[in-house]
């Protein structure tokens, strides 16, 4: 009798390992693991603790493993910066050193830095295993500190996003004229890339009581001065309560 449950018991553990090398032969990676009569057992990458059962004619480790992934990034930025060429322009440059099934880069612009609204797209190679380069222009820049950042999608819709990058652009003297002056009737302040910007005008006596204010919607805005006393005035232009240019005006 106490032969034959050893027999039996034998034949369990040979079971178990030959069913054991069927459940994981597909998945193998490290080989060697589990050996006897009835088969191999093998585990992949990533075993976090394991167990032995022996026999006379073998032994079977069992693991528990730890999934993982080798899947690549879509990109690999190496660069990204943004440079004034003019007081109407930026320009965005950015670098890869790879691609994988990239489909476009959002350019992405913001006033404080949290919220960034898209300005262009610009497609990407796709597929590269090279570094790859990209020059993008954002013609209708913002007076002052302003942030950019990079926002890369792939085919199946996956996005991720780059690091911001700020930028400050001065106003200069070419980009906001007040004409003619000395005035009679109406004065024309002229404001480059209008619509893109939050810009007030407000013009004041010489003793700075508030004659009008309004908010600048378009390049030029005509101010009526005909029923204004002869004399000097102040004319103002701020970016968001910053005083960016003042004008003395005439008024004949």
């Amino acid at each position: 009798m106490k032969n034959i449950f050893r027999l039996c018991l034998v034949w369990i553990i040979l079971a178990g390992i030959s069913t054991c090398a069927v459940a994981q032969g597909i998945p193998v990676a490290a080989g060697g693991d589990a050996k006897g009569s009835g088969g191999t057992v093998s585990y992949s990458v990533g075993e976090a603790v394991y167990t032995t059962k022996k026999s006379a004619s073998g032994f079977v480790i069992e693991g528990i493993q730890q999934g993982y992934s080798n899947a690549e990034l879509p990109i690999s930025l190496l660069a990204f910066t943004a440079t004034v060429a003019n007081k109407s322009q930026v320009q965005l440059s950015w670098e890869t050193a790879s691609e994988t099934n990239s489909q476009y880069f959002q350019v992405e612009r913001s006033s404080d830095g949290v919220s960034f609204t898209k300005i262009l797209v610009v497609d990407s190679k796709g597929n590269s295993a090279g570094s790859q380069s990209y020059i993008a222009e954002d013609n209708s820049p913002v007076t002052g500190i302003s942030y950019y950042r990079l926002k890369q999608t792939d085919i199946d819709g996956k996005s991720i996003y780059s690091k911001s990058i700020a930028i400050n652009i001065a106003p200069g003297d070419n980009e906001l004229k007040a004409f003619p002056n000395p005035t009679t009737s109406i004065l024309n302040l002229q404001v480059d890339n209008a619509s893109a910007r939050k810009l007030v005008f407000a013009l004041f006596t010489i003793d700075g009581k508030l004659v009008t204010q309004q908010n600048i919607i378009n390049n030029t805005t005509t101010i009526t001065t005909s029923g204004l006393a002869v004399g000097t005035y102040m004319l103002q232009v701020r970016d968001k309560g910053n005083l960016i240019k003042s004008f003395k005006i005439i008024k004949n």
